[in-house]
């Protein structure tokens, strides 16, 4: 087993800038990381496909997406957890008995049951994405591996009505909900197992209520300076803001990375 160090890296508010973009410093930082020896890995509840430019930008060729429910290694999947079906179906009739918009994560595409919901159309602004198409049952034909609800509050109600299902607050606008005891700590844990790293060297990036059980499992972690408070709180170190050149940073603060060579210049 390897002890290289493996760094997981949140995607939203944390390698992705306030403008959905990932920084020139964050680009630079990674690919020192990987000249040190390091093994970058993304850990997010985005689906893969929202992933793929972002990790040939960064040079990132794995990781746990959907918090844990779909791992992909060197660009190839090497684990995917699909939400029971009959389990959806329960939770699409309670949603629609309530009026509340519901996106269907799959492998390749995003579906929603509401495309004119105006808490799904705040998120897909604030998150960068378009307007899913909408489909309520895709369920029944493809694999899901995540669903989002769209409400502001009141996810008790839920986690009441389905206790067979993890339900985590995303944004101001949603919710990720996929299978009980699944997490990215877990899908964190499943890629070691997989890939033959060692849990010793391991760090995780974050900055979300969904990045807390990784910051328990890993060695190391670190929190974004845009982080939730409870986040900082449990992290080993809080770096600068995502729009601040937290990662390259909090890739210093540990000792994986030097200067930039940018920075040496000045």
């Amino acid at each position: 087993m390897t002890k290289r160090p493996v760094v997981f890296f949140d995607l939203d508010g944390t390698l992705l800038t306030s403008e959905n973009k990932v920084a020139e410093s964050s680009i630079k930082a990674i690919e020192k990381l990987i000249e040190n020896d390091g093994i970058p890995v993304l850990a997010t509840g985005r689906p893969a496909f929202e992933t793929k430019k972002i990790r040939a930008a960064t040079g990132i060729g794995s990781a746990v997406l959907m918090n844990g429910q779909f791992i992909v290694h060197e660009g190839d999947v090497i684990y995917r957890n699909r939400i029971n079906p009959v389990q959806l179906k329960k939770l699409g009739d309670y949603a629609a008995q309530r009026d509340v918009t519901l996106c269907f994560h799959t492998a390749e595409q995003i579906y929603t049951t509401n495309d004119q919901s105006d808490l799904l159309k705040k998120d897909c602004a604030y998150s960068g994405r378009k307007i899913p198409v909408v489909d309520d049952d895709v369920y029944m034909n493809k694999p899901v591996y995540q669903v989002e609800i769209f409400i502001e509050e009141g996810e008790k109600e839920f986690e009441e009505k389905f206790p067979e299902l993890h339900i985590v607050r995303n944004s101001p606008y949603n919710c990720d909900v996929f299978s009980k005891g699944v997490s990215k700590a877990t899908g964190i844990k499943k890629f070691l197992e997989l890939t033959g790293l060692s849990k010793e060297n391991t760090y995780a990036f974050g900055d979300g209520l969904n990045d807390l059980e990784m910051f328990e499992f890993v060695k190391t972690s670190v929190a974004m300076g845009n982080s939730v408070e409870e986040v900082k709180e449990t992290a080993t170190y809080v770096t600068n803001a995502a729009d601040d050149g937290g990662v390259a940073e909090g890739l210093k603060l540990c000792g994986l990375i030097d200067q930039l060579e940018d920075e040496k210049a000045e």
